[in-house]
């Protein structure tokens, strides 16, 4: 028994070292002048999951690849490293603001699984009105994900229940952070008024606002 025990530990420290050089080589591979391959070892550490931890330097600096594969696929490789790659949360609030959306979106989820660490970048992308609307509320909906930890958001949020590109995305959102919202309360009530047309936000609101209330109770 004891036998097995030491073959089944060394055939595990074989396996681990066998992904370390996996990953070794695919940063490697980042930097190859060939975007295909750029873009192929990115998909792979996208798809890693915690195996690609050691790649997070390697993978906030992909991030300014000149192919926009390379650079989605390493936003997205962090998003699913979580809170193991907050060191990567200033980078990934520089891409928020990639010209193209879909590296902006791919950044903004990212954030939105970083905790407290990606909550910056988050809210600067719902206050800016020049950000493509599309990044902008998936940068909402992504602090409302992010629960209580998006508390210093409210502000912004709050104020971007005015604007209708993403005051749904607001709406939910500060329903989700819950009682740490309760200062947006007005706006949310005001928001439900019977001159408000727009039903779909007025729903958001009404939601919100039960949300902030019954978790303040």
């Amino acid at each position: 028994m004891k036998k097995f025990a030491g073959v089944m530990t060394l055939l595990l420290f074989v396996s681990v070292a066998a992904r370390c050089e996996d990953i070794a080589a695919l940063v490697k591979q980042l930097k190859d002048p060939d975007p295909e391959k750029r873009r192929a070892a990115a998909k792979v550490l996208s798809e890693a999951g915690q195996d690609a931890k050691p790649a997070v330097a390697a993978l906030a600096q992909a991030l300014r690849d000149k192919d926009l594969f390379v650079r989605r696929f390493a936003a997205q490789a962090l998003g699913e490293l979580g809170s193991d790659a907050k060191s990567a949360a200033p980078a990934l609030a520089v891409a928020v603001k990639d010209e193209k959306k879909e590296v902006g979106e791919a950044a903004c989820v990212a954030l939105g699984k970083m905790g407290a660490d990606g909550v910056a970048g988050l809210t600067d992308a719902v206050k800016d009105k020049a950000r493509d609307p599309v990044v902008r509320r998936k940068a909402a909906e992504a602090l409302g994900q992010l629960g209580s930890d998006a508390k210093p958001a409210v502000k912004a949020l709050t104020e971007a229940l005015k604007d209708n590109d993403v005051r749904v995305e607001a709406a939910n959102a500060l329903g989700q952070i819950g009682p740490d919202a309760k200062s947006a309360i007005p706006a949310l009530t005001a928001a439900t008024d019977k001159k408000q047309r727009d039903r779909t936000f007025k729903k958001a609101a009404t939601d919100a606002l039960k949300k902030i209330q019954q978790t303040e109770k």
